[in-house]
């Protein structure tokens, strides 16, 4: 087990030997005596990267929340705003914890990410190292406003010269137009080797072909995926089981993957761990699981026969068996409300229990992803799509790699209700991939509205694309503004 960060939290030989990279104190930006060393840049971008760790960021509970918003889970806390949002009543957003603390994590990385591309180039240092932290923070600048922008449309654009900018919220044609921006640039900035835990071209030219995708610019899509397949420096080699491991977190198939510390952040896992694994049948911590987020029976049901990915994903109380804290035998879970847990993340618990944050990376962007929006494209232009599901599509290419290595025999020509399937099952609990498709396929209402309630833990929900296709915005950050930040259609304001 890792007691480091192997991810972005890379050693270097920066101040003194052995310093680790998110251990450097992130500057003050106001701090006139800042920007004037390679040192000092480095150390500034480590402060774009540090916000993204945060607990209510990719570390760990608002990156696992937002698969609730799917049919694929729901929530086991009671964070009422966020439980609300996530079921479609909400009519404005007040969540403190979860929502306005993600939002905010998410403006720290894109305001130092901007002070970074501001001062850096003004700094007297090897042109290369330059290039490459200016290449990173337009990666994750253009990341952190893309995670953002799915979820509330168009945002304030930070400028490190105008403080009132952010005062005001751009349409999102700009929002859309500021992220490729920054994307396209760092492809100029990044190159495909790259240390570990930090974006390369793999990561910039995905990023960018997924951006495409959500505009339906399809043409730019395939062109940018295919960028990635055909360097030849990502492929996906591992069972899908091993892929959310330690020991292959660094695998190629992770374009970029948030790093972890031991008892530290991100906490993924003890997120999703239930909190009374085996019922006292066997030895275990009992109560060290969170389950926050659990899987729904309907999700569990959908997966198709012979599909390994399901084994690796999700276990049902009294059905399946699993591995934890050295014990092997079928999961019991009995404080969770479904009869399902997510177990994607649980191998480092595998032995033992280690802990409320296992050190395992959180896998922020997949080749298997970029895949299969290589596919989505070429069916897009070629007569399937949203509209057209059930037309065969020569895109097999790509789709087979992603399809086959679940133990699935290959489609010739698949369909888009083919590649709707394909991306429910490879991207479930990631960061809620499923509900942003849904969104932007314009399938959102068509799915969830037809589906019956399970439970009381996932009701019977009403879809309105008008209103439900972006999430209320943050109410606070609309009374900070003084009203001159609106919130979006269909919520109310205060």
């Amino acid at each position: 087990m890792k007691n480091y960060i192997i991810s972005i939290s890379l050693i270097f030989m920066l101040v003194s030997c052995g310093e680790d990279f998110l251990d450097k104190q992130p500057h003050e930006f106001t701090d006139a005596v800042f920007w004037k060393t390679a040192d000092q840049a480095e150390s500034a971008l480590a402060g774009v990267y540090s916000p993204l760790q945060d607990e209510e960021a990719l570390g760990g509970e608002e990156w696992c929340g937002m698969e609730c918003f799917s049919d694929n889970a729901y929530m086991n806390d009671p964070y009422a705003d966020f439980v609300a949002m996530s079921e479609f009543r909400a009519i404005q957003n007040t969540e403190g914890d979860l929502s306005l603390n993600s939002y905010k994590s998410y403006y720290k990385t894109i305001k130092r990410a901007s002070d970074v591309l501001y001062n850096v180039p003004n700094i007297d240092m090897d042109a290369s190292q330059q290039k490459r932290i200016l290449g990173e923070a337009n990666f994750l600048l253009a990341f952190a406003y893309f995670q953002l922008t799915n979820r509330y449309g168009g945002l304030p654009i930070y400028d490190s010269e105008d403080a009132q900018a952010s005062l005001t919220r751009a349409s999102e044609a700009e929002t859309w137009e500021k992220i490729e921006a920054s994307l396209i640039t760092a492809t100029e900035q990044l190159a495909w080797e790259h240390q570990e835990g930090r974006p390369g071209l793999g990561a910039a030219w995905g990023l960018l072909a997924k951006v495409y995708a959500y505009q339906k610019k399809w043409d730019l899509a395939k062109t940018a995926s295919e960028t990635v397949i055909s360097s030849g420096k990502h492929n996906i080699s591992l069972p899908y089981k091993d892929l959310f491991t330690i020991e292959h977190e660094s695998d190629s198939e992770i374009l970029w993957g948030l790093g972890a510390r031991l008892d530290e952040y991100p906490i993924t896992p003890v997120l999703l761990l239930p909190n009374n694994v085996w019922d006292g049948t066997h030895d275990e911590p009992m109560g060290e699981g969170w389950r926050l987020v659990s899987p729904t029976q309907y999700f569990y049901d959908s997966y198709k026969s012979g599909d390994s990915r399901k084994a690796a994903t999700v276990a049902k109380r009294g059905v399946d068996v699993i591995t934890y804290n050295g014990s092997t035998d079928i999961l019991q879970a009995p404080n969770n409300q479904s009869p399902v847990v997510c177990i994607k993340y649980m191998s480092p618990y595998a032995e033992n229990y280690v802990g409320w944050a296992a050190g395992l990376n959180v896998p922020a962007l997949r080749y298997s992803d970029i895949l299969l929006i290589n596919a989505e494209a070429i069916m897009n232009l070629n007569g399937g799509g949203p509209s057209n599901r059930t037309v065969g599509v020569a895109a097999a290419a790509s789709f087979n790699i992603v399809h086959q290595r679940a133990g699935l025999d290959p489609i010739a020509a698949p369909t888009f209700n083919d590649l709707m399937y394909e991306r429910q099952m490879e991207l479930a609990f990631e960061g809620g991939d499923r509900h942003f498709d849904l969104v932007r396929w314009g399938l959102a209402a068509e799915v969830y509205n037809a589906l019956p309630a399970e439970g009381t833990y996932k009701p019977k929900r009403v879809f309105i694309p008008a209103t439900h296709r972006l999430l209320p915005f943050p109410q606070r950050e609309i009374d900070n503004s003084n009203g001159t930040i609106n919130q979006n259609t269909g919520y109310a304001g205060m």
